[in-house]
């Protein structure tokens, strides 16, 4: 789970070499970077089903990619 958590906090900060980063500012469609991402998103689903709360900077990171993806 850390090492999901942690693809997560670098791509909803956008870092660079991130799949958001790509496709926002170069407008590439990197597959390797993206199969990364969804897989720590689906990490994190399943680790966190159940649980209450989830840390801001988390439920925000989903909410940008499920939107800015989609645009």
């Amino acid at each position: 789970m850390d090492d999901a958590l942690t693809v997560l906090r670098r791509e909803f900060e956008s870092v660079d070499g991130s799949f958001l980063l790509r496709l926002g500012g170069e407008l590439v469609w990197d597959r390797a970077s993206f199969s990364r991402l969804e897989q720590a998103m689906r990490v994190a689903c399943e680790q966190l089903e159940g649980h209450d709360d989830l840390p801001r900077w988390m439920a925000e990171g989903f909410y940008e990619v499920s939107h800015f993806v989609a645009e």
